[in-house]
C-alpha cells in the first residue's frame, strides 16, 4: 500500500471516528492518569516522571504513532500539586504536538487516607496537516482540506479526583474549548479503578475508562493481577460506538498487558494490541505500547515511601 493512499485511508478514518484520533489513547492509562485528568497531579505524593510510546497498526508507513511524557509532584508536601505533560500525537498527514500544565488541590476528607483533588489543565496545541501527503481521487477535493493547514490551539481543562489507598474515580474534561476548522471537540471521562487484595501476595487490579465525545462513546476495561507487589499482567477490552444507533466502529478490540517494578523507583510495562479483523488488504491491525515510570522516592521518618499503584 503506497503511502498516499494509506494517508487517504487514515484521513478518512480520521474524519469519521473523531473520537478515535484527537485525544490520545493509552492501553497504560491506569499507570498515567494526569494525561486526562489534571486533578491526578501530587495524589502519589512521591515526584515521578512518566512516558508512554504507543504504535499503531505495526509495519504500516503513516500509521499512528503517540508518544507522551509527564511529571508531577506535591508542592513541598502540601495538599497542592503540580506538573506537566508532553503529547506528540501522529497519524497519516496529521500531526500535533501539545504541551499541558497541570494543578490541583488535594482536600482532605478523613485521616484515613481519603482525598478529593480539584485540578485545573493549561495548554497549548500546535496542530498540522500535511496536505501534500493526501490523494483523492477528484483533485483539490474540498472535503480532505481545511480553511488553514497549521495553527496554535490553546485550550483550559478541569478533572475532580476522588482516591484512597485502594479506590479512586475521577471525572475529567482535558480540553473544554472547541476548534471548528480542526474539529476539536470536548472529551468527556469518568474513570474509576481499584486495588482488591486476596492475600499477602496476589491483588487485583480493576480499571474502567468511560469516554464521550459528540454523538461517539467508547469504554476501556482492564483487569490485572499483581503479584508480590512487584510483577503485573492483565487483559483489557477497548470499543467506540455511535451513542445514537450504538453501532460499533470497528468491532471490540482486546490488548494483553505485562509489567513489572524494577527495585523501588522504576515501573516498566508492555502492552500488545490484538489485531481486529479489517477490510484493508494488507492491513496489520497490531498495536504495541511501551510504559516506563520512574519515581523519585523519598526517605521519611526513617524508611523509604512504597510507591501507589495508582
Amino acid at each position: 500500500m503506497g503511502m498516499k493512499r494509506l494517508c487517504s485511508v487514515v484521513f478518512s478514518l480520521f474524519l469519521s471516528s473523531v473520537a478515535a484520533q484527537q485525544e490520545a489513547s493509552f492501553s497504560h492509562y491506569m499507570f498515567n492518569h494526569q494525561a486526562i485528568n489534571a486533578a491526578y497531579v501530587g495524589a502519589r505524593n512521591t515526584a515521578n516522571f512518566t512516558s508512554v510510546l504507543r504504535s499503531q497498526w505495526a509495519g504500516i508507513e503513516g500509521a499512528p504513532l503517540t508518544q507522551t511524557l509527564s511529571y508531577n509532584t506535591a508542592l513541598n508536601e502540601s495538599q497542592l500539586g503540580y506538573g506537566f505533560n508532553i503529547v506528540n500525537d501522529k497519524i497519516g498527514p496529521i500531526s500535533s504536538t501539545s504541551f499541558d500544565v497541570d494543578a490541583a488541590y488535594h482536600l482532605i476528607i478523613n485521616q484515613q487516607g481519603h482525598r478529593l483533588a480539584l485540578g485545573l489543565k493549561f495548554s497549548v496545541m500546535n496542530y498540522f496537516l500535511d496536505t501534500s501527503k493526501i490523494m483523492t481521487s477528484q483533485p483539490n477535493d474540498a472535503a480532505f482540506f481545511l480553511d488553514t493547514d497549521r495553527t496554535i490551539v490553546p485550550n483550559i481543562g478541569f478533572g475532580a479526583y476522588y482516591y484512597t489507598p485502594s479506590f479512586y474515580l475521577g471525572f475529567a474534561v482535558p480540553r473544554m474549548l472547541a476548534h471548528a476548522d480542526f474539529r476539536l471537540e470536548p472529551h468527556y471521562y469518568l474513570m474509576g479503578g481499584g486495588l482488591l487484595r486476596f492475600s499477602e501476595r496476589f491483588m487485583l487490579k480493576p480499571s474502567l475508562l468511560l469516554k464521550k465525545v459528540n454523538r461517539i462513546a467508547g469504554y476501556d476495561l482492564t483487569v490485572m493481577a499483581i503479584y508480590n507487589s512487584r510483577v503485573w499482567g492483565g487483559f483489557q477490552l477497548r470499543n467506540n460506538f455511535n451513542r445514537t444507533t450504538f453501532q460499533t466502529f470497528a468491532g471490540t478490540r482486546s490488548s494483553v498487558l505485562l509489567g513489572i517494578h524494577l527495585g523501588r523507583s522504576i515501573s516498566l510495562g508492555y502492552a500488545y494490541g490484538i489485531p481486529a479483523t479489517l477490510s484493508i488488504p494488507g492491513f496489520n491491525g497490531s498495536t504495541h505500547e511501551v510504559f516506563l515510570r520512574y519515581d523519585i522516592v523519598k526517605v521519611i521518618q526513617g524508611y523509604l515511601r512504597s510507591p501507589r499503584f495508582f
